[in-house]
């Protein structure tokens, strides 16, 4: 029989699908880390050869703080956890880490520390295109529970693999001008006869998503066809490569 957290988890996982907005994923996960012991997550947009540059957040919960310092201290630079990203995919705590740090590494663990964070779990979800997203976890008590990472370990990569789809798609939403960025992207390689493989390959997305972006922008421009769309962006000065 399940206990209790174990019920959250098997509830998150089997509704996660189903929920709507990325708010909506985020509360449920929440609650289902909580059962866990983790009060704190995080899920940022990361490629392996760029862990020295603050990546864009796809999800923040009570680490905004923390990341300001983090960053601002250039902790990455010491941050053990770092070498062992980019020594394997596979998940681990913050405790598999810290033996591997350095004066500095101990004093960035000390802070986090005053942050209330005293341990975590990392989590790696790969996506589409060489898509990464990385899930940080962290907990007020001095340890996580070692026979608990199998269902963290599912709940962040449900977790980040449903974020990660809602980001390729956020450029749906209004406030993004007469078209996306992306779908401006891929109407100028459209226009230079590309295909949405090619363009995929260029832009590090898969065909899918660019074709769901090019429909996105005739939707956006009041046209049927794909080439009427790449002439009226061009004519209202909206193709860009980057």
């Amino acid at each position: 029989m399940l206990n209790s957290a174990e019920q959250q988890a098997w509830e998150f996982l089997s509704k996660a699908p189903h929920y709507g907005a990325p708010a909506e994923v985020e509360a449920h996960f929440g609650r289902a880390l909580a059962a866990f012991g983790y009060d704190r997550f995080a899920a940022t947009l990361v490629n392996a050869e760029r862990y020295g540059k603050e990546p864009p957040a796809l999800s923040r919960q009570d680490f905004e703080s923390w990341d300001a310092r983090y960053w601002g201290e250039r902790y990455v630079v010491h941050d053990p956890c770092v070498k062992l990203l980019l020594k394997s995919s596979k998940s681990f705590a913050w405790s598999d880490a810290k033996p591997l740090g350095d004066q500095r590494a101990h004093a960035m663990w000390g802070e986090a520390s005053e942050f209330g964070m005293n341990d975590g779990y990392v989590v790696r979800v790969f996506g589409p295109a060489g898509h990464e997203v990385l899930i940080r976890m962290s907990t007020a008590s001095p340890d996580t529970d070692p026979a608990q990472r199998a269902v963290v370990e599912s709940l962040a990569t449900v977790f980040g693999t449903i974020m990660l789809k809602h980001w390729e798609l956020q450029d749906d939403n209004p406030d993004y001008g007469v078209i996306s960025e992306r779908q401006a992207q891929c109407l100028y390689w459209a226009s230079r006869g590309k295909t949405d493989w090619e363009i995929g390959a260029i832009l590090e997305l898969s065909p899918r998503t660019v074709h769901h972006h090019v429909e996105a922008a005739k939707k956006r421009l009041g046209v049927v066809k794909r080439q009427e769309a790449v002439m009226k962006a061009g004519e209202l000065g909206l193709l860009k490569a980057e």
